[in-house]
């Protein structure tokens, strides 16, 4: 049922009830409808309510509106006015000694207080509310006091008192089966290990809340719990859980209007976005952001003009009677001779006023055209540096995810990798772990595209790497190909139907057994060279890319290599082969650079890569980089 059909369905029962207290009780149901959306209306059927309940004498239902007319204004801020509510709500519980009734003004007591940081007071009232509750066994309303304690709690960063009332709060809210208040317990002890930095257990208790907000369709509290998520797993890094549950967020807040938990998605969106080096989508959810803070600002603003224009409609309207009644006085004393006078005078100002307009508007679109072209001119420079500094900023994403070259030389030593992106940040990437058995893998990997498309799709390279061999603990080249080549393709969903994506990489994998000296080799359209006793030998690839239209269950040879002392190793991407240069601007193609390989290869591992450096600068000249290069040398 839409929110609309609500409204009318409890206007329909107000229409058709003869008994007051029951349209009180209706006209406060509306007013809650209205809270988030539209404030004037709720307080409006709010004042309805009370005026219902005052005529009536219902002492009950005053002590009702009083403290929801607190609510109301607790919402917007007013907490002296909330304060005044709340109290007199109390001070009519206290006259029918109604214990629960002076239970909830006590909590709500505690709320004004807890709102401007007098933390001692919200205490003091959160107890006296709880004191009572136990007293009368109300099981529902010591729920919500250990929630109020707890957050409170929380704020002053005293945290194992915070987690024992969340954990109070769950414990009896399993006890009376109430789903929501295990949402509520879960969420706020999530929101407790957050504070205390502890991720893994915040997003564990982040999930269980939100399964109970689902249940309950509490569509508010279940965006926010899953944005919680995704800031959780954006303070750990993984960006792609990141952006599940923000965008998992956004659309629940985007279909019900929750602004403030979209604008939080949309920032959160682009800050991942961008440390995944995805610009296009870092600036997509920083518009939205942008955007939606403005128009945001300006509904609260066109609200609270609205609100003021009320309150002071009465003595506008004063106002403006006496100023007709002091103009109409002045006008009869006026003699024929002082109008003549203020007519020619008049006549005379308006010609000044129409030339002054005349050369102001002349002056001003001058200053408009000038002002436009500054400003655009300052936009251009502003973007263009935060476009500059946002890939700078991925280089450095990307450079932190490639492992560091003295662990690679520490086991390793006759090693060297010649490594120039063709662009700030690369498409090509190498790619080191030591496994637990003592072998050592290495790759050297050549993803679709360069720049920006291709920094991102390394990070899903590296990423599924690192899951195969240090998580799903695989250990041999073909095996690990086999589920890189799942993840990437699941990544990017490419195995759904009308998936039109077909980004991949090739890639050349090698497992180093240097106790036993032999070397495991499995490729997907990458070679593998190595040079024995001054002969190159090459390593076919499968003839298959990692991702893209490569089948989901495509295997991946492997190839064994029984090693011997001085045998050089090289692993490397089409780059260097592809450069164009020379004397007439071809390719350099795969021969020269076997030709190459061969004769540096019995060089010392340094001057090889500053050889192979040597012969690409010579052979591109003043021709621009083509792609990017990547080329390890081992030698054994």
């Amino acid at each position: 049922m839409s929110f609309q059909s609500r409204i009318d369905s409890i206007q329909t029962l107000i229409n058709n009830s003869t008994l007051d207290t029951a349209k009180i009780t209706y006209l406060i149901a509306i007013a809650r409808g209205y809270e988030i959306k539209d404030r004037l209306k709720a307080f409006d059927y709010a004042n309805v309510a009370y005026a219902l309940a005052q005529k009536t004498g219902d002492k009950n239902k005053i002590g009702e509106c009083l403290n929801y007319l607190g609510d109301l204004n607790l919402f917007t801020g007013d907490y002296a006015s909330s304060s005044d509510y709340y109290f007199k709500a109390l001070h009519i519980y206290e006259g029918l000694n109604d214990k629960a009734g002076m239970a909830e003004c006590y909590r709500n007591i505690g709320w004004i207080y807890q709102g401007q940081g007098l933390y001692k007071k919200t205490i003091e009232y959160y107890n006296k509310s709880l004191e009572i509750n136990t007293q009368l066994g109300l099981k529902r309303k010591m729920v919500a006091n250990y929630d109020d304690i707890g957050i409170t709690k929380k704020i002053l960063g005293d945290y194992p008192e915070a987690i024992r009332y969340c954990k109070l709060t769950i414990k009896l809210s399993q006890e009376i089966k109430s789903t929501k208040g295990l949402a509520i317990g879960y969420g706020n002890l999530a929101n407790v290990y957050v504070s205390m930095k502890q991720y893994d257990l915040a997003i564990e208790n982040f999930m269980l809340g939100i399964k109970f907000h689902e249940l309950i369709e509490d569509k508010f509290n279940f965006a926010e719990g899953n944005y919680g998520l995704a800031d959780c797993y954006f303070k750990i890094g993984n960006y792609f859980k990141t952006i599940e549950y923000a965008e998992k967020s956004a659309a629940i807040a985007e279909k019900f209007d929750y602004k403030t938990i979209a604008s939080s998605d949309y920032k959160l969106l682009a800050e991942a976005y961008s440390r995944r080096a995805d610009f296009a989508n870092a600036f997509k959810y920083l518009n939205l952001y942008t955007d939606l803070k403005d128009s945001t600002y300006n509904e609260k603003n066109s609200r609270q003009i609205n609100e003021m224009s009320a309150k002071y409609e009465s003595e506008k309207k004063e106002l403006m009677i006496n100023s007709l009644e002091k103009d109409k006085t002045l006008s009869e004393e006026k003699s024929a001779q002082d109008k003549k006078f203020k007519l020619y005078m008049m006549i005379f100002c308006m010609m000044i006023i129409v030339f002054a307009i005349s050369l102001f508007r002349s002056n001003m679109q001058k200053k408009k055209t000038n002002s436009s072209l500054s400003l655009a001119y300052k936009e251009i420079e502003v973007k263009n540096k935060d476009i500059t500094d946002s890939i700078n900023y991925a280089k450095q994403i990307q450079r932190a995810r490639l492992p560091n070259p003295s662990i690679i030389l520490k086991h390793l030593p006759e090693a060297f990798g010649l490594y120039k992106p063709k662009d700030v940040v690369s498409g090509d990437f190498y790619w080191f772990a030591e496994h637990e058995n003592g072998k050592l893998l290495l790759a050297a990997a050549d993803c679709t595209g360069h720049g920006i498309p291709g920094a991102f799709m390394s990070l899903i390279g590296i990423d599924e790497l690192n899951h195969a061999t240090l998580e799903k603990r695989l250990s041999h080249t073909s095996t690990i190909l086999s589920s890189v080549n799942k993840g990437v393709k699941k990544a990017l969903r490419q195995n759904e139907q009308n998936s039109m994506s077909r980004d991949g990489m090739d890639i050349a994998l090698c497992i180093f057994d240097l106790k036993n000296n032999t070397l495991e080799y499995s490729g997907a359209n990458r070679p593998l060279y190595y040079i024995r006793d001054n002969k190159l030998h090459e390593i076919t690839p499968t003839k298959a890319a990692i991702g893209g239209t490569t089948e989901n269950d495509q295997e991946f040879k492997s190839h064994t290599i029984e090693l011997k002392k001085h045998d050089m190793i090289y692993v490397f991407t089409d780059g260097f082969a592809d450069q164009f240069g020379g004397e007439s601007g071809k390719k350099f193609m795969t021969k020269r650079f076997k030709d190459l390989l061969l004769s540096i290869h019995n060089k010392p591992i340094p001057e090889q890569e500053a050889l192979l450096e040597k012969s690409l600068n010579d052979w591109k000249k003043d021709i621009s980089q083509v792609d990017d290069i990547l080329v390890l040398g081992i030698r054994i």
